[in-house]
């Protein structure tokens, strides 16, 4: 082994043999996966065993880095006081080898779940210990996620033989269990006969019309919050107290090409929020951001993040840390403007209560009113927002509006534990993740937030809206919003049934929940109840369908009238009768096919095995390289705009150095930004992945 220094090496038993025993302490969960890490290493990254003549090599096969499979270490007070046959084993080879046994470190290495749920505080000067422990806290989730992420990877055969398989399962369900001729007469037969012999249309119809009644209008029971003072007429009490919640709170922008719709955002944000407390992280899957939402960002001051991952949920994830120091942090999307007298009602985080939404309307570009399609989207997310409130009252709302939520820090980080990873429905999972942890969801509802929206249901006519570019309600449901309707009941019923950490509030937060599954019932027995009940009885049939069509527009009508006119926020009557009942018609076919595309588009999606973030190794790299680089900035010189450190050469020329910035710019002179500018500097970083 050559003695030159190398960049590379981080402890001075980088490349040692590890002994068979020890590879345990990797944790496979089979041979199959440590034959199959092993493979993966680069050659150069293994080091050969060569005993010495005569010298047994029993226990002893090729070794591995001992930094790849270094996993967290044990506090002292927990670790077994013995192992002889390690030990021993350890002790031989240590002989035989003539190497200097590892450096004891000074203090534990904080647990994995530990260390990305409560990373260490700021440094100081004299911190160096702590500094030297969070970064190797951090590199062992990084280890760990690396090696969970080849556990995880499926060889390309065996994705397509699993997709093949659920899709010749759902085949024979189709045809043996609903279909089922010659070999009987099949689920569909005999719930017609069931219908027609067992005179269950009234009561079903009962029990449709019972639960959507409840559901619909219990809500309006309850009313909006009033409204809050313009920002000009805050009295100097509630100014500052409002003031302070928004310095201590982080405002995180994820956004995807938002160029042409991020400038807006930054300047309702700026009447609310200091710059440094702003934080636009845009992603992509690119080692070079995929637009100028850097340069856009530049005059307002604020702090730029690019994070070479193309996900929202991991570019929130990456802000979170980028963030540390704040107590509360607020996610919205790049086309949310906040109005200027936005409360920030952080003092109600208190309690089992950790996360709360707020109330959001549809605009159209500008601030406009928009199409008929938006103004009725409009009236959608008002009665959403209501729902919400109702039920985070009696317990917790199912999730926050995904456009806007209000987290505590910490909690927020705790909940990345529990989310699956899902990069579709993401915002639905965070709800799921907080309740289960034993967190309330809550509603401010005093502001209307507004975000824009789809301009029509099927064909796209135009507007500002960036992202991914979903410019109709069809694309935005039928393919993101609604491809979890159904794996979303396996979640929500394993709430319902071993979740109890709420308490008594837990009776609100099932009932809530159970709605969610109430309605994907409807939703997949629709296309076999609704047919049967109309051949069964039609005249009857239809004169409930009637009635319940009446039922909602009864619903809408009492609260536009009553609830929005309060808030002075009511939806013009030509859209409400006329547009806006067809309008739910549609999206309820909609929901209709999206639940069973989703069951087909499953098997591909789940083919593949999906890390949660913190092991997705991509993530959390991103977070490592804030975690290692952010207590050594470096500072650009007169004229540069960023500074990147030059990495290191490796062999390895399979890994890729993947680019995290973290940009703090200076508003240039007279530009008009309500916000007062500090001096800034410009941070880059390169973490290697």
């Amino acid at each position: 082994m050559s003695n030159r220094h190398d960049a590379r090496r981080h402890t001075m038993v980088e490349d040692v043999a590890i002994p068979k025993h020890l590879l345990t302490t990797a944790k496979f969960n089979s041979p199959w996966e440590l034959k199959k890490w092993e493979k993966s290493l680069p050659q150069n990254d293994r080091v050969e065993f060569q005993p010495q003549e005569g010298q047994k090599q029993g226990g002893i096969s090729r070794s591995v880095s001992l930094s790849a499979l270094r996993g967290p270490r044990r506090p002292a007070a927990i670790r077994p006081r013995s192992n002889p046959p390690e030990l021993h084993v350890w002790d031989e080879f240590s002989k035989r080898r003539r190497l200097t046994p590892p450096i004891e470190e000074k203090e534990p290495i904080t647990p994995i779940r530990e260390s990305a749920v409560h990373p260490s505080p700021p440094l100081s000067s004299n911190s160096s210990v702590n500094h030297h422990s969070r970064q190797s806290s951090m590199h062992d989730v990084y280890e760990k996620a690396k090696l969970r992420g080849v556990a995880l990877q499926r060889k390309h055969w065996v994705r397509v033989l699993f997709e093949v398989s659920v899709y010749v399962l759902l085949v024979l369900f189709i045809y043996f269990v609903l279909v089922g001729m010659p070999l009987w007469k099949g689920a569909v037969w005999w719930l017609y006969w069931v219908v027609s012999h067992k005179f269950t249309i009234t009561g079903g119809w009962a029990i449709l019309l019972g639960l959507a009644f409840l559901y619909a209008f219990c809500p309006l029971l309850i009313l909006f919050e009033k409204d809050p003072p313009p920002a000009t007429e805050y009295d100097h009490t509630d100014l500052e107290k409002n003031d302070s919640s928004a310095k201590n709170t982080a405002l995180l922008i994820p956004c995807y090409k938002s160029a042409q719709i991020i400038g807006p955002t930054l300047e309702a944000a700026l009447k609310v929020f200091p710059a440094e407390n702003i934080f636009v992280i845009a992603n992509g899957n690119s080692q070079t951001p995929l637009d100028n939402t850097e340069e856009v960002c530049r005059p307002f001051g604020v702090n730029h993040l690019w994070v070479p991952v193309g996900s929202k949920i991991v570019a929130q994830f990456a802000g979170c840390y980028a963030a540390k120091g704040f107590e509360n942090v607020l996610l919205i999307d790049d086309d949310c403007a906040l109005p200027p007298n936005f409360p920030v009602v952080s003092d109600r985080l208190k309690g089992q209560v950790k996360c709360l939404g707020y109330t959001i309307k549809s605009v159209g570009p500008g601030s406009s009113k928009g199409t008929y399609c938006q103004q009725a989207q409009d009236l959608e997310y008002k009665m959403s927002g209501i729902q919400r409130a109702f039920f985070g009252m009696l317990g917790s709302a199912t999730f926050p509006h995904g456009a806007i939520s209000l987290w505590n820090t910490e909690f927020l980080k705790q909940t990345f534990h529990e989310h699956p990873g899902y990069s579709v429905s993401e915002d639905w999972f965070f709800g799921d993740a907080c309740r289960r942890l034993g967190g309330r969801v809550t509603m401010c509802t005093s502001v209307f937030v507004e975000t824009e929206t789809p301009s029509s249901v099927f064909f796209a006519g135009g507007g500002s809206r960036g992202g991914f570019g979903e410019m109709t309600i069809f694309q935005q449901r039928f393919k993101r919003w609604n491809f979890f309707f159904v794996i979303g009941m396996y979640y929500d019923m394993k709430y319902i049934l071993t979740s109890w950490k709420l308490g008594w509030w837990e009776i609100g937060a099932k009932l809530c929940v159970f709605q969610e599954v109430y309605e994907t019932l409807i939703y997949l027995f629709a296309p076999f109840y609704f047919p049967i009940s109309f051949v069964v009885s039609p005249s009857f049939s239809g004169i409930l369908l009637g009635a319940t069509i009446g039922m909602y527009i009864v619903n809408v009508v009492l609260f536009n009238e009553y609830h929005l006119r309060k808030k002075n926020e009511r939806i013009d009557w030509k859209v409400l009768i006329f547009y806006y009942t067809v309008y739910k018609i549609v999206l309820t076919l909609i929901n209709v096919f999206s639940c069973y595309w989703s069951l087909f588009k499953y098997a591909r999606y789940f083919a593949k095995r999906h890390p949660k973030i913190i092991e997705d190794q991509e993530a959390i790299g991103v977070v490592l390289s804030l975690e290692r680089d952010v207590e050594s900035p470096t500072i650009p010189e007169e004229g540069e705009h960023a500074v990147t450190a030059r990495p290191p050469q490796r062999a390895d020329s399979q890994r890729a150095y993947k680019r995290l910035t973290l940009t703090r710019v200076e508003a240039p002179i007279g530009l008009d930004i309500t916000t007062t500018q500090t001096h800034t500097t410009t941070q880059s970083y390169r973490s290697v992945i």
